[in-house]
């Protein structure tokens, strides 16, 4: 799965559960800059968040 397609799925699951960015951050336990800088492209996502957007269902 591509980093573009993974941003996809977390919008996705923002709009479905109708969360903003700093609620889906906290319910992830991730900074919301972290998430921030991620759905902008001006960062990739560590291994270590995949493992958690994986565990929570998101990808």
């Amino acid at each position: 799965m591509t980093e573009k397609q993974i941003i996809v799925k977390i919008e996705d699951y923002m709009k479905k559960h109708n969360l903003r960015q700093w609620e889906f951050a906290n319910r992830l336990g991730i900074p919301d800059g972290t998430l921030n800088r991620w759905l902008r492209g001006r960062s990739n996502i560590s291994k270590a968040y995949l493992v958690i957007l994986k565990k929570e269902g998101v990808i």
